[in-house]
């Protein structure tokens, strides 16, 4: 009797081992984090001058932001990542992150090294080769005469490339040049183009777009590079009638 009640009991115990076992969940597998969608937008930016004649005198930066969000370019963006570039942070503004690194102009970069840090993710790391510098040589930043013209010329560290040319009266806002897809490295500005007796802008872009597509199991697809070099210069003319004697 005794061996019989220790058989029913090893069977009742194991039918509760049973039981328990098949109450239990599965296991849960861990879904790999979403890919994350990465805008990096470089501006090598020369500025001979900036907002007048005398002010920040050839200032070379680099202007980066960086766009992160989750999954795709419509996700819901990461405010919660560490962005490095040119070994500086970039700081967190509203939707995207940003930072200008400043250069000395005979020690100017020849790439980007980015780093994305998102906690419980790898690290996102990126070497960015810069294509090219673009810079004004002239005007340089000065008080010139209004009632001549005005020469424009600028240069290129690599190769030359069609470039956007804009001026403006910096008080009024008025444009007064744009020429676009221009070729070579210079053009005129006719003296009766030219608005006297105030600050007047200058300022060229590339025309191109340099762009190219970041991959990687962690990156969103249309992950992407924009790098558009560009200079600028302010400049004072003189009021009409007024000449340097």
């Amino acid at each position: 009797m005794r061996i019989d009640r220790l058989v029913i009991a090893s069977l009742i115990l194991s039918a509760v081992v049973l039981s328990a076992g098949q109450d239990l969940p599965p296991p849960e597998v861990l879904k790999p984090p979403e890919p994350l969608f990465v805008r990096l937008t470089f501006y090598p930016t020369a500025s001979l001058s900036r907002y007048d004649f005398n002010n920040d005198i050839d200032l070379y930066e680099v202007r980066v932001y960086a766009d992160i969000r989750l999954g795709s370019q419509e996700g819901a963006t990461v405010d919660n990542a560490v962005v490095t570039a040119l070994g500086e942070e970039l700081d967190h503004h509203d939707d995207h992150y940003e930072k200008r690194a400043f250069f000395k102009k005979d020690a100017l970069p020849d790439a980007v090294d980015v780093k994305i840090a998102v906690k419980g993710r790898a690290p996102i790391e990126e070497r960015i080769p810069l294509p090219d510098w673009l810079a004004l040589t002239e005007p340089r930043p000065a008080i010139v005469e209004s009632d001549r013209d005005l020469a424009v010329s600028w240069r290129f560290e690599r190769f030359a490339a069609p470039v956007d040319v804009f001026g403006y009266d910096f008080r009024t806002g008025k444009e007064f040049l744009r020429r676009t897809d221009v070729a070579g490295t210079s053009l005129v500005v006719p003296a009766s183009d030219l608005p006297a007796g105030t600050i007047v802008r200058i300022y060229i872009v590339q025309s191109w777009l340099y762009k190219r597509y970041l991959g990687g199991k962690d990156r969103a697809r249309g992950s992407e590079v924009n790098i558009i070099p560009w200079s600028q210069v302010f400049i004072r003319t003189k009021g009409p009638g007024k000449r340097t004697s």
